[in-house]
């Protein structure tokens, strides 16, 4: 029997911790309403499992994770395939000196087998010979050919696709995936946003992020499989069986595979040990749009505790519980009063306000006055006084912090 692995306090990861929030950070600032999409990649990166992303085209799906690819310390292969790709140009061509001495070696330099982080767009157009090979590596990490047989370095595929399939076949292979993520357009309210991101790196390139180490990855994915889960068994296995009550096929591999989730969340988290506030990536196990929307719905009891300071906003599109939406609400808050054009002159100024009713209205719809946190209060009030000193003719002040006293006052 193998000996247990040696706990270690939450500190002696901060550092990696912090490392990839930072990345995530500088990531997202590049992409509009992506940070999710970025989160999820790098729980799966960390958990060494494969995340499937469902979108219409021109989404930024394969914008996104060839940018968090190429700002990793790791070999990526990438590749869109289509109807009649075959399989030598995912795996390799065979080796045409081995095969006169009677051999079968494809030459995999360069190509998926020696891949630590793959990228597969349209995966479902790939053939049964392409799809049977990606089993093996996906479920064993391991590539063969005949009698060829080597173990991959991958530590997580990302998949992509339009659609879902509807073939029982491809749904199969689809579940191989453990997360999977349904990528909409940008919403109204981000739409100026989404233009003068995408003009301005249009305009000027964006400067090359510095790759996050491979150690940091491997570290914290070893320190995620010495998280205690034992607190949390008998309320994920209360969330599954609420989930299969409503129709929500998961499969024993999921369930099983989904605690490293769960694992990698709580290290994310700071923890040692899985609590409540780490059940919310059972959402993403469920690959279905509509079932997805209903296990939030099912589930906002036992996911109503969800929080991460890392993941922030794939935990509040997993849960729509109140802390976690109120966190991602104040986060867009927050950014939204950082953008106010300097002068209430500027042509820009006007639309800015616009922006900040919409942002007051999503608030407003979400919490009363009883239910506001007092971290999204705060936020609220400067909101408020923005609109409130410009239908007044003063210029508003926005150097002085939101004062908690003048919030509890009304």
């Amino acid at each position: 029997m193998s000996a247990p692995l040696p706990v270690r306090s939450s500190g002696d990861h901060a550092v990696a911790i912090a490392q990839v929030n930072a990345h995530l950070d500088a990531l997202s600032a590049r992409f509009v309403s992506r940070r999710a999409l970025l989160e999820l990649v790098m729980l799966g990166l960390i958990a060494r499992e494969h995340v499937l992303l469902i979108g219409p085209p021109g989404t930024g799906k394969s914008a996104v994770v060839h940018a968090i690819a190429g700002a990793l310390e790791a070999r990526a292969f990438e590749y869109l395939i289509g109807r009649f790709t075959e399989p030598s140009e995912l795996f390799g061509a065979l080796d045409l000196n081995a095969l006169r001495e009677g051999q079968v070696r494809p030459v995999t330099a360069g190509m998926l087998p020696e891949a630590d982080v793959a990228f597969l767009d349209e995966i479902f157009l790939g053939s049964t010979a392409i799809l049977n090979t990606l089993l093996k590596i996906l479920n064993e990490r391991t590539y063969r050919r005949g009698q060829f047989s080597v173990m991959t370095p991958l530590i997580s595929c990302i998949a992509a696709s339009n659609a879902m399939p509807e073939d029982p076949l491809l749904a199969a292979f689809a579940d191989r995936f453990l997360m999977t993520m349904f990528v909409e357009p940008v919403g109204d309210h981000e739409l100026t946003e989404l233009m003068r991101t995408g003009w301005r790196q249009t305009a000027e390139p964006a400067e090359p992020i510095p790759p996050l180490g491979r150690g940091v990855v491997a570290e914290l994915h070893e320190a995620a499989l010495a998280i205690d889960l034992t607190p949390i068994h008998e309320a994920y296995a209360h969330v599954v069986r609420k989930v299969r009550l409503v129709g929500v096929t998961l499969t024993d591999r999921k369930i099983v595979k989904g605690q490293t989730l769960i694992a990698a969340a709580a290290l994310l988290r700071g923890a040692t040990a899985a609590g409540p506030e780490d059940l919310w990536p059972v959402t993403y196990l469920v690959q279905s749009r509509a079932q997805q929307d209903e296990v939030r719905e099912v589930l906002a009891v036992e996911l109503k505790q969800s929080r991460n300071p890392v993941l922030t906003n794939s935990v509040a599109r997993a849960t729509y519980g109140p802390t976690a939406h109120a966190a991602h609400l104040t986060e867009q808050a927050s950014l939204l009063l950082e953008s106010r054009p300097a002068l209430a002159t500027d042509s820009l100024y006007e639309s800015w306000l616009v922006r900040v009713e919409t942002m007051l209205t999503r608030i407003d719809a979400a919490f009363d006055a009883n239910t506001i946190p007092q971290h999204l209060r705060a936020v609220r009030a400067s909101l408020e006084g923005l609109l409130e000193a410009h239908s007044s003719g003063r210029v508003p002040d926005l150097t002085a912090p939101a004062t908690v006293e003048d919030d509890e006052a009304d």
